[in-house]
């Protein structure tokens, strides 16, 4: 469930110091300094740096390819808890002592068919219209697609298409096409809403109702993310007014002159109708049956 992450932590005493030189992550490092103060080493996937000037330690990278050397599989609530165990132990801290400042939570939905033409179809998430990011090299099209908000964002992409061309490619006996959804907390805020924590660890994320809370913010994400098409919309017994409101109902730029221009009760009243009339005539997207069903495999106890 989880993937990137961000962790900080600021050393006690030198005797911690001295543990972290001696932890497996630093094991091969002469500890020396990069022009800027810090020790650097790559372990496992994992970025970790050290400032010995002020003790301080960063841990970046991918929780799930850490665990796994890739993150193209499940990640359930099980490999999370050793996961997380693991990270401590290779820099010999405890887990309570590294704040997590950033993080990412989606899952991998396979998939019998290309997700190209879903993503291209994508519309927006409480109102951010979804943005295609530059190709990766060796891609024609975009394959990421991303709607921002101040404190996170929701990305969707093509990981099939996108491990292949890192040299990846899918297991010849697993789905041939693969759509990753995540959610990236960008700061810290909305996950000390969403758990009512004052702060988060390495030592939270894989408590059963941390990780309860965060899996249904992934499923309340997808269901506020407009990822249904109306190519072709069914205008069958609609009047004038609505089937022009239905046209318009995933037409931000349009929303958004409105707003400005008419009053705001005028406004309100046709935004609600276009919502209504484009969630009764809106196709299934056909991943949500999928997405429900790699949330449940996840394994992750109910919140209580």
């Amino acid at each position: 469930m989880y993937d990137y992450v961000n962790l900080r932590a600021t050393l006690p005493d030198s005797e911690a110091e001295q543990r972290l030189g001696r932890a497996p992550a630093f094991a091969s490092s002469d500890g020396a300094t990069d022009a800027k103060g810090w020790v650097r080493v790559q372990h496992r996937g994992l970025r970790i740096d050290y400032f010995p000037e002020t003790r301080k330690v960063r841990i970046r990278g991918s929780l799930h390819t850490f665990a796994q050397g890739h993150n193209l599989g499940r990640f359930t609530a099980a490999d999370v808890t050793k996961a997380c165990a693991d990270v401590a132990a290779v820099v010999d801290l405890p887990p309570e002592s590294l704040a997590v400042v950033g993080l990412e939570a989606g899952l991998n939905i396979p998939s019998a068919n290309s997700p190209r033409p879903f993503l291209e179809n994508l519309a927006s998430h409480k109102g951010a219209p979804f943005a295609a990011m530059k190709p990766p090299n060796g891609a024609t099209r975009p394959l990421e697609y991303g709607a921002y908000h101040s404190d996170y964002w929701v990305k969707l992409y093509d990981k099939g298409k996108y491990s292949q061309l890192q040299g990846r490619p899918l297991p010849a006996n697993g789905p041939p096409h693969l759509l990753r959804y995540e959610i990236v907390y960008r700061r810290i805020r909305p996950l000390l809403r969403l758990t009512g924590l004052e702060s988060l660890t390495l030592a939270d994320l894989p408590r059963p109702e941390v990780m309860a809370v965060v899996q249904a913010d992934i499923s309340t994400h997808w269901k506020l993310t407009h990822h249904r098409t109306m190519q072709n919309p069914d205008y069958t017994g609609l009047n004038f007014s609505d089937a022009t409101l239905l046209v318009v109902a995933d037409n931000l730029a349009f929303w958004a002159a409105m707003k400005k221009s008419q009053p705001a009760s005028t406004y309100k009243r046709h935004r609600r109708r276009a919502q209504e009339l484009l969630a009764q005539r809106a196709e299934a997207s056909p991943y949500d049956e999928a997405l429900t069903q790699e949330l449940a495999r996840l394994d992750i106890a109910p919140a209580v």
